[in-house]
Formats: C-alpha cells, structure tokens, sequence
C-alpha cells in the first residue's frame, strides 16, 4: 500500500506529466490551446483523440478527482456529492429557456435584466442559476450580473445537436432516474429483467418497453424519438463514435469483403466505413422504418456514389427472431447488445451465428465495464489498468461508462457489460472469443465460430486483448 504521503506526489505527478502530453498534442495544432473564453471552434472539438492524448486527459480527470476526494474532509466531499443534482437541474433550465442562444445576440456579454426580458425568467433566481453554472465553467460571468456564453456553454445552443442529447439527460432521464430507488425496492419490478419493469416505466406509468414508446403510440413519444434522433448526433461526436473507423484496421479486409451492421440504424457507421475503405461492400439491417429511410433517403443524398456502386445492400430484419444476411465476412453490431437483457442478446447472437461462414467474424462495439479494483491480469481485464495510485478503472476519468450503464438500466432495464459478460454470452451462442480491440473509449469485442480443439493457425496469434494492431482476421478474408 503507497503511504498517504506518497500517494498525494505520486498523484500530482500523474497531473503533471498527463499535462505535458496534453499540451504537446495541442501545440501541434496551428490553433494552440483554446482558453474557456473561446467563441470559435477548434480543431480538437470534432477531431479523434490520438491515444496519447485520450490517455493523458482519462488520468487528469481521474488524477484530479481522486486527489480532492483524497484531501477534502470526507464530510464536505460526500455533502457536495449529494448537492450534485442542482447543476443538472440548472441546466434544464437554461437549455427549456434557450439562454445560450440569447446570449448568442451580444457575444461580450448581458446583464441578467436583459436576459430575464428576453426568456421570461425572473431576474433574481435567473442571475443565481447562472452563477451556480459559471461557477462550473458553463457561461462566465464577466463582470457582476453580466453573463456572456464561452467553450461549453456554447455546446448547449438550440442549434447544436448536443442541445438535444443534453436536453433528454437532464430533462425527461433526470426525472425518471428519481424513481430509481423505487424501482429497485418494488417487489415484482426489482429483480426482473422485462424491458418495461425500468425507472422509466415506473415514472411514465407507460406499460410497454422503451424502444415501444419511441415506435410513437403516443403523442409524447413521438415528440421524444424525433429529439433523440437529434440526439444521437450529438452523443456521436461527444464519445469519439467516429474512431471505429480509424482504430480498427478495415483495412486489413479484402476487397470485396463485405461487412453486415447489423442494428444499424440508417446507416451512420457503415456509411463512414464506406468513404474512408471503398474496397468494402456493406448490407445494412435494421427495422423496416429504418430501412426505407436509409434507402430512399439518407443514403441517396448522404453518399449516392455507394448505391449507384452496389456497395450498400438494404434489407430489413427482426434480429431477435431473424438472422441476417448469410456469410458476410464481418457482423458489426454497435450500441446493440447493451439494449437487451441476456436472453436476448443471447438470441441475438445466435442467429448472427447461424449466418456464419468459418471465414466470418462478429464485432461488438460497446463500452466495457471494469472493477474499481486490481483483478488478475487474464482476459477479464478488459483494458489494461490505469497506473497507480489511480483507481484501476481510472476512476472519474472514464465515468461515462457507469453513467450509460445507469442510463441502460433506468431506461431499458438492460446494462452495459464486462468483457467476461460478452464472452460469457458469446459462448451460449457457439462463439469463441478472439481479441478486444480499443476504439475510442470504448471496446470491440471480437468473435468467431466456436471450433472444438485447437485454435487453427489460419487465425493468427493467440486471443488477446492489446490494442494493437495484430489483426485476427486475415485468415481468409
């Protein structure tokens, strides 16, 4: 065990170095290194981190957090913890008031008096709720009571697709995670796994599922699937999705091999994979209403060249009762199997399994959940630990993870998972796992047909979980 003392150096250290690799990174952009009162975007905003760099911020996060829960009286730490839910609170009001988007009108600034004529807030509490925000770096107060937007604030503007994406969280997930508590502690909901047994159910009063409400019965959700359309524009950005593209190597794939994305709704991923690899060919799969919008309109104006190429195969499916198409090379499955519970995903994979050639390979992008502490280095190890004193996990420096596994929880009653939970789920369905590859923040599970005896050599090396770039599917491809 490192002495207090010693851990406290030892963290500081961590802060320091991760922001000389920070800095570095950033003074190789012309642009330099934005200040918080910066209107303009930057390069960085939209751009996939290169690794060192995500590392270098995922110890900072969780470097500096762990050094004031360390310092701080445990009292004071734990109180401001349970106050926690006022900053949320605050911005929902802000993003329903649209303040950003006033605050767009005069870039220097503007007096609370001004901005309570143009929302309709009252002056007082509007002023106090700003202040609690600017005090957490979202808006800044240039001078007393005068309120300007900077970096973040400008994140919320009704025009950005992250207004959406945070307008669902603390808006409509906020008010159903409350019942949280309830949820748990009632005696038929608490420990099932029915979709409609969730925190969201509990406070909607809704009867059916989740993605039943988004289908639009009701008035509300429809209201709510058009915004979280939006949404997922926003979240696509914020979590680096476009990394996939990059941090796995495509390019490695024959040409003409051909890549299934499965759940794929219109087609986002797979129409970035096809821009940056043109020797690939792709089959969408997804509901029937995703399907004629993928193809009689996203695709037709997003990337026309694809269809007019045959690159893109459009069918629709119900993956919990229809497998796809057969033989594919690669069964890409992003942001699926967190929506269901075992059973499910379980059936899932199986029917992905019953389409397989011995040359196929299943992809599973998903956040992968680690311990909070030290576990033998072996294949449960989903990535490789954070360096000490940090918790293993990285502590506050990778929360997204847990904090989407709550929201899969609350809302579909579904989690997110451990690497060992997908092996464990491949293998009731006749997969064997091979590697997990690191792509963004999250991870890429790969998996094969399940073969008794000895792994064939055809495969390459050893399964592994590096991020590197030793691909296990050049057998046949």
């Amino acid at each position: 065990m490192v002495s207090t003392s010693n851990g406290l150096s030892a963290l500081v250290s961590l802060i320091s170095d991760a922001t000389k690799v920070i800095e570095a990174e950033y003074q190789r952009d012309p642009h330099g290194i934005p200040s918080l009162e910066d209107l303009g975007p930057h390069p960085f905003d939209t751009a996939v981190y290169s690794t060192a760099m995500r590392n270098a911020i995922q110890v900072l996060e969780g470097a500096c957090a762990q050094l004031c829960a360390t310092v701080g009286r445990p009292s004071h730490t734990m109180l401001n913890k349970a106050m926690g839910f006022y900053e949320p609170a605050c911005l929902h009001v802000v993003l329903t008031f649209k303040i950003p988007d006033i605050l767009q009108t005069k870039p220097s600034g503007m007096h609370v008096s001004d901005l309570a004529k143009a929302s309709g807030v009252e002056q007082g509490k509007l002023c106090r709720i700003l202040r609690l925000l600017a005090s957490k770096h979202c808006f800044r107060e240039v001078s007393r009571d005068v309120f300007a937007n900077n970096r973040l604030s400008l994140q919320i503007v009704s025009t950005e697709p992250f207004y959406n994406l945070a307008l669902d969280y603390v808006g409509d997930n906020y008010k159903w995670t409350s019942e949280l508590a309830e949820t748990l502690g009632d005696p038929n909901w608490g420990h099932s796994s029915a979709p409609h047994h969730s925190s969201f159910n509990k406070y909607t009063k809704y009867p059916r599922s989740f993605f039943q409400y988004l289908e639009g019965d009701t008035p509300s959700g429809r209201e709510y699937a058009g915004r979280l359309n939006l949404a997922m524009i926003g979240w696509g950005v914020a979590t680096e999705s476009g990394a996939v593209v990059k941090d796995f190597p495509w390019y490695e794939l024959p040409s003409g091999a051909s890549v299934c994305d499965v759940g794929g709704g219109v087609g986002t991923v797979s129409m970035k994979l096809a821009k940056a690899y043109p020797h690939l060919k792709f089959k969408l799969q997804d509901t029937p209403q995703c399907i004629e919008k993928a193809q009689n309109d996203i695709w037709p104006s997003l990337y026309p060249e694809a269809v007019l190429q045959k690159r893109i195969e459009f069918k629709a499916m119900d993956f919990l009762v229809e497998s796809p198409i057969r033989g594919c090379h690669i069964y890409y499955l992003k942001h699926v199997i967190h929506d269901w519970p075992d059973e499910a995903c379980i059936k899932i994979l199986t029917g992905i399994r019953n389409s397989m050639a011995l040359h196929s390979r299943v992809l599973i992008q998903e956040y992968i959940l680690q311990p909070a502490c030290e576990v033998e280095s072996d294949q449960t190890s989903s990535h490789p630990s954070a360096p000490r004193p940090l918790l293993p996990n990285y502590g506050a420096g990778r929360i997204r993870q847990y904090n989407i596994d709550l929201d899969m929880m609350t809302s579909l009653n579904s989690q997110e998972r451990t690497l060992e939970d997908f092996i464990r789920l491949g293998k009731l369905a006749g997969l064997r796992f091979v590697k997990l590859w690191t792509v963004g923040e999250m991870g890429v599970v790969e998996l094969s047909i399940e073969k008794s005896g000895p792994q064939s050599s055809e495969l390459g090396d050893p399964p592994n979980t590096s991020s590197g770039c030793n691909i296990h599917l050049r057998c046949n491809l």
